[in-house]
């Protein structure tokens, strides 16, 4: 081969070397920069609470009123007058107290006579009077109180004319009142007999009165909405005025030892029906694990397995936190 016929293959030769090094330069240049600009890891800042073993108990609100069981009725012992009947509702007696005087009428009809002889013969008068007072003796006729009671109302007033065995007030036994409260059908079937109660009342602002449920009724209002429960003081503190307006804190459930979460931290897949939290791992990253949940409250859940005391369960970020991602925690006792 001359040199003639070599000068064009030399060119094609030095042509392929020169792309061969651009290619080569490129990828060189290329996996720098690629290394160079690797993406940095992403640390999402939250905040989290630990697990705890505390009391968790869980109430219902009920409205009602006090009722009395036992009504006694303060009747006239005979006909006549009502003489010092000064007694008012919610006045406490006590049996055998003396509340007012009866004067009969025939005693009255003697004392008008009387009074009639003194004006016509005064000297005559004197021995009419003795008579009268041989036959009436003291004010008149006592009414006493059979028991002890509270009086609920009193029906006649002093002076008043009254007929024998005439009622002359209504009064209530104190130990017979009890609460009827109201309890909404679809709550109805969690009532026991036993539960315990607190009691409210306007009457008496920050007076706390314990009591239990002691009966369900088998009737249902008018509506159909609601059912009466019948619940009894358990202590010698009580509401002594019948017809009261209460309110009734019922427990419904109450778990000393219950494992408890904060409620930001719970979340709920709607699709499977199940509840989950994120907890996070020793890894420092975040991890979702399903939980089941018995008693709720405002803030505070109580959870019944999937977790353990003292995890941290996060309790920011909402739907954004994802399995996985790397955190850094703020402990707060709240979870807020």
């Amino acid at each position: 081969m001359n040199s003639e016929e070599f000068a064009p293959h030399a060119s094609l030769i030095l042509a392929l070397m020169a792309l061969i090094t651009l290619v080569t330069g490129c990828h060189s240049d290329t996996s720098t920069e690629d290394d160079t600009n690797a993406p940095p890891v992403i640390v999402m800042a939250v905040s989290g609470a630990k697990v705890v073993v505390q009391p968790m108990s869980s109430h219902l609100q009920l409205l009602g009123e006090t009722v009395a069981r036992r009504h006694i009725s303060l009747r006239a012992p005979a006909a006549g007058r009502v003489l010092g009947l000064e007694i008012q509702t919610g006045d406490r007696v006590r049996r055998g107290e003396v509340v007012a005087h009866l004067l009969s009428r025939e005693v009255e009809a003697a004392e008008n006579g009387l009074a009639i002889a003194q004006q016509i013969d005064p000297a005559e008068a004197g021995s009419l009077a003795k008579s009268v007072k041989r036959y009436a003796p003291g004010a008149g006729i006592a009414v006493m109180v059979p028991e002890d009671a509270i009086v609920a109302q009193r029906t006649v007033s002093p002076g008043q004319l009254v007929s024998d065995f005439e009622q002359l007030a209504d009064l209530i036994d104190p130990r017979s009142i009890y609460v009827d409260a109201a309890v909404p059908v679809d709550e109805l079937a969690q009532i026991r007999s036993g539960m315990e109660a607190i009691v409210t009342s306007p009457l008496h602002p920050g007076l706390n009165y314990p009591a239990r449920v002691a009966g369900l009724s088998p009737s249902f209002s008018p509506a159909g909405a609601t059912s009466p429960v019948r619940l009894e003081f358990s202590s010698h503190e009580r509401i002594y005025e019948s017809g009261a307006p209460v309110e009734v804190t019922l427990t419904m459930k109450s778990v000393p030892d219950a494992l408890v979460i904060p409620a930001a931290a719970l979340f709920e897949d709607a699709a499977d029906d199940r509840f989950y939290v994120f907890v996070v791992g020793a890894d420092g990253r975040m991890h979702r694990k399903t939980v089941t949940v018995d008693i709720r409250s405002r803030n505070e859940i109580q959870v019944t397995s999937g977790l353990k005391a003292g995890e941290i369960v996060i309790t920011s970020g909402g739907y954004a936190l994802s399995d996985g991602v790397k955190v850094k925690v703020s402990l707060s006792p709240n979870g807020a």
